[in-house]
């Protein structure tokens, strides 16, 4: 599973056609019970890039790499169809589509 999308990086700069995946998602529960959907993001130029699974070749955007959103266990979804739901709502991406 992966997006494509335009990011902007801030400083009226941006990366087009950026492909991007969340390499790891998980559940954790908080100290009042309630839970939090915690994920990382991974940017890329492109597909390419990706395949090469270099870290060197990562795009880094603060506003889009780390996320926290709270979670339902009772009706919520796969945590890794969640992350890329609320991934696709972030206001620094753009042109979001599924890759």
């Amino acid at each position: 599973m992966a997006i494509t999308a335009n990011v902007d990086l801030g400083n009226d700069v941006s990366a087009s056609s950026c492909y991007i995946i969340v390499p790891n998602a998980r559940v954790i529960k908080n100290e009042d019970d309630s839970f939090s959907l915690v994920y990382n993001v991974d940017i890329y130029k492109d597909a390419s890039d990706r395949a090469t699974n270099n870290i060197s070749k990562q795009i880094r955007c603060r506003a889009v790499d780390h996320h926290k959103t709270t979670y339902d266990p009772t009706t919520s979804d796969n945590p890794f169809k969640l992350a890329y739901t609320d991934l696709k709502t972030n206001s620094k991406l753009s042109s979001v589509a599924d890759a």
